[in-house]
């Protein structure tokens, strides 16, 4: 489900998203002929802003919810320290 959600969200922001950053650029004057390429790297860009972003002020506020389980360092000892049983 996921990778069908990525699929269409990727199409509908190579198509149209590339265009509409065309039409923008021109409009602007921002830059004179932004080719399908600067396009798709302005995307890349903007996207892994938003992910940063978003990852620093979770971290900011204390939640895990991005890093998934926690790490074997963090889980607490299974049998006390200097005890083995054979």
């Amino acid at each position: 489900m996921r990778v069908t959600l990525g699929v269409i969200l990727g199409v509908l922001l190579f198509f149209p998203g590339i265009v509409l950053l065309q039409w923008i650029s021109n409009s602007l004057g921002l830059y004179d002929e932004l080719s399908v390429t600067d396009g798709c790297l302005v995307m890349i860009v903007i996207l892994l802003a938003v992910f940063l972003m978003r990852a620093n002020s979770s971290e900011a506020e204390g939640d895990t919810s991005l890093r998934g389980s926690s790490s074997s360092r963090d889980a607490r000892a299974r049998r006390p320290k200097g005890r083995t049983e054979r």
